[in-house]
């Protein structure tokens, strides 16, 4: 009798212990690219996991510094390894099966809409295009692991891949005409490249998300970052932080997305949820929802 009642009370204390520990994140800095809009994305995990501490207790964020480890790479490090315990990254269908995913479009519409990068030199032939149908005329530049090569394949661009680190160069040398960039992206990407420049009148849309992966045996992880965003977006913070990133603000403003002419195309590898996520409204920045939200 006495065993027994010892062993519960060592069962106790361990459950109390497990409960009490912290949940330590372990995520990838991308050391290989200088990225400055990474520090949206760790702000948003961080706020995920604060609005959950009270349901799932005290939490530890910790960055890695992987070298040389593109997009593809560390996904499967994720799925595979126990090294990382999340990412972010734009979405599809082969990524939602491999990882547990957390359905919240942490750019709120913002990935599925593009600008252009384009040299300097085509600045006069883009100027003389009156259909952005003409548009797809054009050779594009993307990610030889990214999600958007499918979709401009698939809707008839030519396109030319490379790693991420490569393309700017590509541009520069006008391996290709076109290089399309998320809405907050292209600012920053140009301020030591001269010779390259945001087109000014066009923009492209599809639909696309950019979600929280975690390793697909990490549910609790993934009820956790769903809850804590999920609360973020009832009190208002998610929105607060959106409005407030430096990078995201000013893209809002020097896009002038509603001026300009945009090709629409569709976006055949989503997932049947990404598209039910998508056409919630919770979820998107109003002035895209007509651009980025998927047909029924």
């Amino acid at each position: 009798m006495h065993y027994i009642v010892l062993c519960c009370c060592v069962l106790l204390v361990f459950v109390g212990t497990l409960a009490n520990a912290a949940d330590v994140v372990r995520y990838n800095m991308a050391e290989y690219i200088h990225d400055p809009k990474q520090a949206y994305y760790i702000s948003l995990l961080h706020l995920a996991m604060e609005k959950s501490t009270a349901k799932y207790g005290d939490f530890e964020l910790k960055a890695l510094m992987l070298n040389d480890v593109p997009q593809g790479r560390t996904l499967d490090l994720l799925a595979n390894q126990d090294i990382i315990d999340v990412h972010w990254s734009m979405t599809s269908i082969g990524r939602e099966q491999q990882l547990g995913v957390v359905y919240i479009p942490l750019l709120r519409g913002l990935m599925g809409a593009r600008l252009f990068l384009i040299h300097q030199d085509d600045a006069n032939k883009f100027a003389k295009l009156k259909n952005p149908m003409h548009l797809l005329n054009y050779s594009v530049g993307s990610g030889v692991d990214w999600p958007d090569t499918k979709i401009y394949e698939k809707n008839g661009f030519d396109v030319a891949t490379s790693d991420t680190s490569h393309l700017h160069d590509m541009l520069e040398q006008r391996r290709f005409e076109l290089f399309p960039r998320a809405l907050h992206e292209p600012w920053g990407e140009i301020e030591q490249r001269p010779l390259l420049i945001v087109e000014p009148n066009f923009a492209m849309c599809y639909p696309a998300a950019m979600y929280f992966f975690v390793n697909p045996q990490n549910d609790r992880l993934r009820k956790r970052i769903t809850e804590g965003l999920d609360q973020a977006i009832n009190d208002g913070s998610f929105e607060r932080l959106f409005f407030s990133n430096v990078i995201i603000a000013a893209a809002l403003q020097k896009s002038s997305f509603t001026k300009r002419k945009v090709l629409k195309i569709p976006n055949p590898y989503i997932s049947i949820r990404t598209r039910d996520t998508l056409n919630t409204k919770r979820y998107i920045w109003q002035p895209l929802q007509h651009c980025v939200t998927p047909n029924m």
